[in-house]
């Protein structure tokens, strides 16, 4: 018994490299799940904040991206002649058929309007920031 302790114990040592790389992995892993589901959660009070109209509440770029986060794109496009910058958000690990939320906004920063589209089956809505 104490011999297959023995040997038991010397190919863990022998393996503790292999073993604390698998660790980290494992770690890492579990790390990357919870920025999901925390950055999934920011998605969702986004997504809420479109359909209940509060999105309009968010008057400059840095308050959306401090309440919602970094959108997971951005480009430049033309609408009448304006410039506009879109930002898009979607769900952190779902790239096809998830929920999307573009976000317009003008060459002052402020949001011009905003698109929502429900993802498989889902609705699109789309409307415009009111006018102050």
């Amino acid at each position: 018994m104490i011999i297959t302790f023995f040997f038991a114990g010397c190919a863990k040592i022998a393996h503790m490299d292999q073993l604390l790389t698998l660790k980290a992995v494992s770690d890492e892993q579990t790390q990357m799940g919870k920025e999901i589901k925390r950055q999934d959660a920011k998605f969702e009070r986004l997504v809420a904040a479109v359909e209940e109209g509060l999105i309009a509440k968010y008057k400059s770029q840095k308050s959306v991206s401090g309440e919602f986060g970094q959108p997971v794109y951005v480009w430049q496009t033309d609408d009448d002649g304006q410039s506009l910058e879109v930002w898009a958000y979607r769900y952190a690990a779902q790239f096809f058929g998830s929920p999307k939320v573009y976000l317009y906004w003008n060459q002052s920063g402020e949001l011009v309007r905003w698109e929502y589209q429900g993802g498989k089956n889902g609705k699109n809505e789309q409307e415009a920031a009111p006018k102050i």
